[in-house]
């Protein structure tokens, strides 16, 4: 069956992961779907292109890009320079004398704490408890696929993508309130136009935090 098959299912979780970041349904062209089948050809771990597409729209959301994402090729520098590091820190872990300090506590945590935000909402926010579900996914994924000396990394990546999903997945009213709240809170602030940005940002994922009980994406305490 093709849900057995490992490149179809490595092409539906890039393109399931692609469509998340967008908060859209996605197909891909058929150039990004050359390009998919050009990772997969060349043994790109997913892990590689989840953590490149993760930074680029990561990236985008820390600068206000008005313009979408809109082209799996957008992200093909990122997920180029992430496997080579990828490929070079394996490299120096077969040759390294000693291992990396192990995270599988913190991981564990961590993804306890995702799988209990998401059957808290899975009832009432099924669209929240879906990206929940998939965060805790990938984060699996990293730790399975990515030296340790990426995973923080990695997980500061998947924090920025799992907030700026669950933003997208939340209520329209819940956003509108969360917007007013920000709105009072910036009323009589005299930064400059950068800087009341990056504040709203910040109390912005503060109020989703708190809101949806959201756990950090971090190795340390």
């Amino acid at each position: 069956m093709d849900e057995e098959n490992p490149e179809i299912v490595y092409y539906r979780r890039v393109e399931d992961l692609f469509s998340a970041l967008r908060g859209t349904p996605h197909i891909l062209s058929p150039r990004d779907f050359q390009l998919l089948r050009s990772w997969w050809r060349d043994e790109i771990p997913f892990a590689a292109v989840a953590a490149g597409l993760n930074e680029v729209f990561a990236r985008n959301r820390d600068r206000d890009d008005a313009d979408p994402v809109l082209s799996l090729s957008y992200c093909r520098h990122a997920v180029k320079s992430h496997a080579k590091r990828i490929a070079n820190m394996r490299v120096g872990e077969r040759a390294g004398d000693a291992d990396p300090p192990a995270a599988e506590d913190a991981i564990r945590s961590l993804t306890a704490g995702l799988a209990a935000a998401e059957q808290k909402h899975e009832g009432t926010r099924p669209a929240v408890a879906a990206v929940l579900r998939r965060t805790a996914e990938q984060v699996t994924t990293a730790v399975d696929e990515l030296p340790p000396d990426l995973l923080d990394e990695q997980l500061y990546n998947l924090e920025s993508a799992m907030m700026i999903a669950c933003w997208e997945a939340v209520e329209s009213a819940e956003r509108a309130s969360i917007e007013e709240r920000i709105a009072g809170s910036l009323a009589a602030s005299t930064a400059s136009e950068e800087a009341r940005q990056r504040s709203r940002r910040a109390l912005r994922d503060r109020e989703l935090r708190l809101m949806l009980d959201l756990p950090r994406l971090e190795l340390g305490g």
